[in-house]
């Protein structure tokens, strides 16, 4: 298998995997000059090339590409039993701003937006099941995307989000007030095959269908809360309020995501104060 096959196979974007490889090209033809291998340079190795980049002029943003770059390469040598170890494994570049969206909405807000929307006479049922799932589950678009009928355990008042490379896979808990509209929704569609919120006119889903959908729906959402702007903002805004009721763990597995890391960097005690993003990394410089 290639580092290509590989990361083809992570199911990564065509755009990453392009990326993934100039940066792995860059970092094999310094090896070489090193007169090392990709098979047995160590952590100190890696050290003197992030510190050969950032001689010649490297952001702090382009050392973060070739680190992930690196450690997915790494990854692939492990699978190809080429190497045991990863030296990229838990090193990032300290002090770079990992941007958390600010103007995020209040719980309150949230609910509010959804019994507005729900009220709407000139709405399909299926943008409006698509925004509570949306504020009341918090999941993302591409798992939105991915929903099938078999996804919905009516009986027990859940909904099984299935894994990714990037997510963990959970089951989380329908609010009592989404159980009707869901169930006349998958009563009048038993007859679809395939994903849930495709549309009619399609004959297969794909992130531009369900953007298309959601991009009118998002135009709607603002006509009612000028402060809303896209999913991302909705899906952070119900991580920031989850860790307000739940632990950090709690929060981790609700959110779906593989690292506790990634669930801490929403936290705060002010919303007005989410500008300032987790700095404490490793200690590079």
């Amino acid at each position: 298998m290639t580092f290509t096959e590989y990361l083809q196979h992570q199911q990564l974007a065509k755009n990453s995997i392009a990326h993934y490889e100039r940066n792995i090209t860059t970092f094999i033809a310094w090896l070489d000059s090193e007169q090392l291998t990709a098979s047995s340079f160590h952590y100190n190795d890696l050290m003197a090339y992030i510190g050969k980049c950032y001689a010649h002029g490297a952001s702090k943003r382009t050392m973060t590409g070739q680190l992930t770059s690196v450690r997915h390469y790494c990854r692939y040598l492990i699978h190809e039993e080429e190497r045991t170890d990863n030296p990229a494994a838990g090193v990032f570049i300290k002090g770079l701003s990992r941007g958390v969206p600010v103007n995020l909405l209040h719980t309150e807000e949230l609910e509010l937006l959804y019994q507005q929307y729900s009220l709407q006479l000139h709405v399909d049922s299926g943008k409006k099941i698509m925004l509570a799932l949306l504020i009341y589950q918090g999941i993302t678009v591409g798992e939105l995307a991915r929903l099938r009928h078999h996804h919905f355990l009516m009986k027990d008042g859940k909904v099984i989000i299935k894994g990714t490379h990037h997510t963990n896979e959970r089951t989380l808990t329908l609010q009592a007030h989404q159980m009707h509209l869901l169930q006349q929704y998958l009563k009048a569609n038993k007859q679809k095959e395939g994903y849930l919120f495709m549309e009619g006119r399609k004959q297969q889903i794909s992130d531009h269908n369900i953007n298309n959908r959601l991009q009118w729906m998002f135009h709607q959402l603002r006509e009612l809360n000028p402060k809303v702007t896209n999913a991302k903002q909705l899906r952070i805004s119900v991580i920031t309020n989850w860790l307000k009721k739940h632990s950090l763990r709690e929060t981790q597995y609700l959110a779906g995501h593989k690292y506790v890391s990634s669930t801490a960097r929403y936290q705060t005690t002010n919303l007005d104060d989410l500008q300032q993003a987790l700095k404490d990394h490793h200690p590079l410089k």
